[in-house]
């Protein structure tokens, strides 16, 4: 890409450097202190942090150039950089990353719902990368900064881009498909997530549907048949797919088993799947996984063995064997959906006690307290082991356990997260079950870290 794209894509004014010289999109960085010789800086200003203040520094470490949005700047400060005007940096960043992303015609698939989004789009990348060059988001950059960074890394050897979308307000998943112009589109499902902003489930929805109002006639869209909301869905030109465990879906499932990191489920009535995943609720993730890979002409075998070799995201239902103990750590994030699909999932588990530890659940608007009273009821009438709680919100998902007849003595509303290790390390067996959930704000991590000190350190409880 040359200077003059970018001036064109941004509407930006050339202040210093030459207007032919080129810029690897790639090298594009927004981060001073990562970058390289030969990049080029573009500096983001949030509420907590004003990357401007670094473009000195970034042209010190070797960056060939920067935008900028201070209008004072002049060409005499920067002798021999390319320095770019811009009204807004992060405007730009999205302009740049538009711009170069249609310069490819490949097919780029865009992932959105309330829960699975991430594994959703590893499972898809997973599955075809074994034909395929595939560029996906890492991690969670999903959001008006973290998909144009991606975006930014395309090069002529990828054959298809996989972009997990997220949004917590009306508008972000329009403005996302609008700078990304998926060809393909896939809802996981509707959840009561980021109710604060988006109201109740009808916003959720309208918010998730955004992804469409981009594609072209006939695209593919990829929804989960079984959600009250999305099986109804209609677009008028557009190829839709169905998948679930009900009868009336194109990919249909039927569980065979599910235990500790492993689910089987047959597709239709005759291929065999395997998940070492826990929970159930990854089976709709990985039929997702499956409608993307026969419409790109994979065998049900290829699938099914990229499926079977497939490891989830760090924090996401990742079992682990500490001292003996079983650590379900769930900690990236928690809403109602997900919390669900976790309580179920430590139903199967062969354990002789189970643990729950359940803090806060965030940005639910004023339906907050009756979600967590729900947990504390599903928790109790679930019939575990024991309850351990966490942060303000959490005391009403400690009450309602109580009140639908939880045993006292193994219920817990703590104030800090040591105090949640330290009543675990005292009250739990080896064998025993310990789920650890809460919102990402929460930072519950820090527990099954406090914990597994404890239990390096000593030999735990028998």
């Amino acid at each position: 890409m040359i200077v003059s794209e970018i001036i064109k894509a941004t509407g930006g004014t050339l202040v210093s450097g030459n207007i032919n010289a080129r810029i690897d999109p790639a090298s594009i960085s927004t981060d001073s202190r990562t970058i390289k010789k030969g990049s080029f800086f573009l500096p983001l200003k949030g509420e907590n942090f004003n990357g401007e203040l670094f473009i000195d520094e970034a042209l010190k470490k070797g960056a060939i150039g920067s935008l900028t949005a201070r209008r004072n700047i002049k060409a005499s400060m920067y002798k021999g950089k390319i320095i770019i005007f811009v009204k807004d940096t992060v405007k730009a960043l999205q302009d740049i990353a538009h711009y170069h992303r249609m310069r490819f015609d490949i097919p780029v698939i865009g992932v959105t719902g309330s829960n699975g989004k991430t594994t959703t789009k590893d499972m898809i990348s997973h599955v075809l990368s074994k034909r395929f060059n595939v560029l996906k988001n890492e991690g969670t950059k999903n959001n008006q900064i973290g998909v144009p960074q991606t975006l930014l890394k395309l090069n002529k050897k990828h054959d298809i881009c996989v972009l997990e979308m997220g949004a917590n307000h009306k508008g972000e998943i329009r403005l996302l498909s609008g700078i990304a112009r998926p060809t393909i589109a896939i809802i996981i499902n509707i959840g009561p997530s980021h109710l604060k902003f988006l109201k109740d489930l009808k916003g959720v929805f309208a918010a998730k549907k955004e992804i469409l109002e981009f594609l072209g006639k006939n695209s593919l869209v990829i929804i989960n048949g079984d959600d009250e909301y999305l099986t109804g869905l209609k677009g008028k030109g557009l190829k839709i797919i169905r998948f679930g465990f009900n009868d009336r879906n194109d990919l249909r499932a039927s569980l065979l088993s599910a235990s500790v990191n492993h689910t089987e489920f047959l597709l239709g009535d005759k291929a065999r799947f395997e998940l070492n995943l826990l929970g159930t609720h990854n089976v709709y993730n990985a039929l997702a996984a499956i409608a993307v890979g026969r419409h790109f002409n994979l065998s049900i075998k290829s699938i099914a063995n990229s499926l079977a070799g497939y490891r989830p995201a760090h924090m996401r239902l990742n079992v682990k064997n500490i001292g003996g103990f079983i650590i379900i750590d769930d900690t990236y994030n928690s809403n109602p959906l997900s919390m669900k699909s976790a309580l179920q999932a430590m139903r199967v588990l062969p354990s002789r006690g189970k643990w729950i530890v359940s803090a806060d659940m965030l940005e639910l608007g004023n339906k907050e307290d009756d979600f967590h009273r729900m947990i504390g009821e599903s928790v109790a009438k679930a019939g575990f082991k024991g309850l351990l709680t966490f942060g303000a919100l959490s005391r009403s998902t400690y009450d309602s356990a109580l009140r639908c007849g939880m045993n006292k003595d193994n219920a817990w509303y703590c104030s800090t997260r040591r105090e949640v290790a330290d009543i675990l390390y005292r009250v739990a067996k080896r064998g025993d079950a310990i789920l650890v959930k809460g919102s990402r704000a929460m930072k519950m991590e820090e527990v099954i870290e406090m914990l597994k000190k404890r239990l390096t350190l000593t030999k735990g409880p028998e």
